[in-house]
């Protein structure tokens, strides 16, 4: 099939289909927007009511990337940390007065924290960069996780899959690969990726929650304890 003209982003093997992204981008250079609902990271404006005054607008912010549909226009803007999705809801202009919108949700700090970074871009001021969301050895096992899926897509076995990630050398002949340690991690690898592909993945866009620190026993459950037990801790202790 001929490849239609003016179209250098379609695929010649599917009806000549647009891609929704030119695939000739690398993945980190893509504008890739996600809908409101499943992007924590990005920051949401509506139309302010009319009774504020002094509300700023939104149109000195030059995007370098645009999508409108019916219910929403996505943009891209870029600042000191990189990419900010922002998305202005149906009934705001550039111009119109804006009003930031945070749900009440499990992501309400990740959502304020793309709207203070908005407003600082706004007013010039430099944005503090936050933690990385993915350490690196998470990248590091979301690369093997990816390449797992693949092979495993491709119907490659586990100890196939096993070869590729983690070489030859170190794996077992014969029934000891099955009770091995590395044939568990590719298969938990695999089924990794497997959850992955089917929505797995936007919890990347999620900042990761800190660890909560377990109360220390108030001086009142202290007082409970039996004698028994302090005589027990003391001869512990000593």
């Amino acid at each position: 099939m001929n490849r239609p003209r003016n179209l250098p982003n379609c695929s010649g093997c599917v009806g000549g289909c647009l891609f929704a992204i030119d695939p000739d981008l690398r993945a980190d250079r893509a504008p890739v927007v996600f809908l409101p609902h499943l992007d924590p990271g990005a920051a949401l404006l509506a139309a302010a009511p009319a009774t504020f005054s002094g509300v700023q607008a939104v149109g000195t912010i030059t995007p370098s990337f645009q999508r409108s549909t019916p219910d929403f226009t996505y943009w891209i803007i870029e600042d000191n940390q990189g990419r900010l999705p922002v998305v202005r809801f149906r009934g705001l202009s550039a111009w119109t007065p804006a009003a930031a919108i945070i749900p009440i949700d499990a992501d309400f700090t990740t959502r304020h924290g793309a709207l203070l970074r908005l407003r600082n871009h706004m007013t010039g001021r430099l944005h503090t960069r936050p933690p990385e969301r993915l350490t690196r050895q998470r990248r590091q096992r979301l690369a093997l996780t990816l390449r797992a899926l693949d092979a495993r897509l491709a119907h490659a076995s586990y100890r196939v899959i096993a070869q590729g990630l983690f070489g030859r050398a170190g794996l077992p002949a014969g029934p000891a690969w099955k009770t091995h340690d590395l044939r568990d991690r590719t298969i938990r690898l695999a089924r990794s990726g497997w959850k992955l592909m089917h929505g797995g993945y936007l919890d990347l866009l999620r900042s990761p929650q800190p660890r909560r620190r377990a109360p220390a026993p108030s001086n009142r459950a202290q007082a409970r304890r039996s004698p028994a037990a302090w005589l027990e801790t003391a001869q512990v202790g000593v």
